[in-house]
């Protein structure tokens, strides 16, 4: 393949983009965004995502060394920024945050106690770090997201948009965000710097997804390279993918709604692996239709599905499908296999290669997000829908323990958080039993838990590490 015919980006601009690239790691501000698209930047999307990947939040876990693999964050939205300092003096942080009290709740992890509320817009159903300088609170009520400063830890203004707010995707290398519809098929592009949106893409209009998964209009948004990235469409199943001057370029209908989209660590990927997408395809329980998940590729700037792989396929005769149903996925650090929750309490293990279901490990109602523990070679499952997590061990693939964590549990909301931490020298994990208002921290030796109640209903947010820290 030869480069040379696939970019018409001048050695002017690659300096520029290099030069920004490290302004976000010094100072996390950036002129890169002045001017829109043109004939000068990358126009196959193919090739921008195997020469100019997005910087999906990996290449800061990479260069820092965190663990094996240099691999840290497994999330799929912003859950984790290395900071070295802010007002208070405090070196780990977690910001949660609180549906119930429309506020941020920022907490001192090692010291196990809260630091700082902010207020925000109506409905904090998150906050996604956007660099090293600030979060944006989802406040998923309102046409609007509410700025954080990190280095203050204070409310820093609204951002008005014209959907309300799903997630965000961040990427470093341009300092713009993705930010996704909750009642909209609609993605506002923010440049952070200014926290001005910049262009809107998608139709103005309500729409309401029946499949597993809930309402919200949109998935996960993702850059696929720094002028390409994927919305996905709950309602009309599909996953799209855009350019920044606010095309189309094509569009894969899925069976059911997709929830996220996601690749293999950056650290164990080959080079063809960059241009290679896998989705979590979340079910229909009404109409039985499996959750799973489906790899694709982008080909001439068309998106191409190459494998399927349906979870209840493993042992129709024991599992309820009507009962099934997934949001979430994560790749094992070795870059191999895939962990994924089921609603009905278990947890599928699929090869990468064959695309296939290799292990099925008891879990609790309501398994959803995965947190490796590449260092003990083992994984934490959240589940939402019950008072315990469960913990597996990742060589054999085998069920080890459960760990009560709340009060109680209900299918009718949320009794552990999305959003989970591990400390860098991975000896304590920390969430939040959402319902109860308890942010937490398990003994990772002892298993112990112990607990700080806020109040409220803590239900995803985001991980502030101090940036000089390393794995011991």
């Amino acid at each position: 393949m030869n480069n040379s015919n696939l970019s018409r980006t001048g050695k002017n601009q690659r300096k520029i983009a290099a030069l920004c690239l490290g302004g976000v790691l010094v100072m996390g501000v950036s002129a890169c965004n002045e001017d829109s698209d043109s004939d000068d930047t990358i126009e196959s999307a193919e090739a921008a995502a195997l020469i100019n990947p997005a910087d999906l939040a990996q290449r800061q876990t990479i260069d820092r060394n965190h663990g094996p693999y240099g691999y840290r964050q497994p999330g799929y939205v912003n859950q984790d920024a290395y900071i070295s300092e802010n007002v208070e003096g405090v070196d780990n942080l977690a910001y949660y945050g609180d549906w119930d009290n429309n506020v941020v709740q920022i907490i001192d992890i090692d010291n196990m106690r809260l630091l700082r509320t902010v207020s925000t817009g109506d409905g904090p159903y998150g906050i996604d770090q956007q660099g090293t300088n600030k979060a944006y609170a989802l406040t998923r009520r309102t046409e609007s997201l509410t700025t954080v400063d990190n280095y203050t830890l204070d409310y820093d203004g609204m951002i008005e948009l014209q959907h309300k707010p799903r997630s965000t995707n961040f990427n470093a290398n341009t300092l713009l965000s993705l930010v996704s519809g909750g009642d909209k098929a609609m993605t506002s592009i923010i440049r952070t710097d200014k926290d001005k949106v910049v262009k809107v893409i998608g139709e103005n209009v309500l729409t309401t997804p029946h499949d597993f998964g809930g309402s919200l209009s949109t998935g996960h948004p993702l850059w696929v390279s720094d002028h390409h990235f994927f919305m996905i469409d709950r309602a009309g199943r599909q996953i799209q993918l855009w350019n920044r001057n606010g095309d189309m370029l094509s569009s894969l209908d899925t069976v059911t709604s997709t929830h996220h989209i996601f690749q293999a660590p950056a650290a164990t990927a080959e080079f063809s692996e960059r241009n290679v997408f896998y989705a979590v395809v979340e079910g229909n329980q009404n109409e039985k239709t499996s959750p799973g998940i489906i790899r694709f590729s982008i080909v001439h700037n068309s998106l191409k599905q190459t494998a399927q792989v349906e979870l209840h396929g493993f042992d129709p005769e024991n599992l309820d499908i009507s009962t099934m149903g997934s949001h979430h996925a994560t790749f094992h650090p070795d870059g191999q296999t895939i962990y994924m929750g089921s609603a009905e309490g278990h947890v599928f293990v699929i090869d990468k290669t064959s695309m296939s279901v290799i292990a099925m490990v008891d879990a609790g109602a309501g398994a959803g997000h995965t947190t490796f523990l590449p260092m003990r070679n083992q994984a934490i499952i959240t589940n939402h829908n019950s008072t315990y997590m469960t913990v597996i061990d990742t060589v054999n693939h085998e069920f080890v323990r459960n760990v009560e964590v709340a009060q109680d549990a209900s299918p009718d909301y949320k009794s552990q958080a999305h959003t989970s931490g591990v400390s860098l020298d991975m000896k304590y994990f920390y969430s939040a039993a959402s319902h109860d208002g308890d942010f937490f921290r398990i003994d990772l030796d002892s298993w112990e838990v112990s607990k700080l109640h806020i109040g409220g209903n803590l239900l995803m947010g985001s991980f502030v590490w101090n940036g000089e820290g390393v794995n011991m």
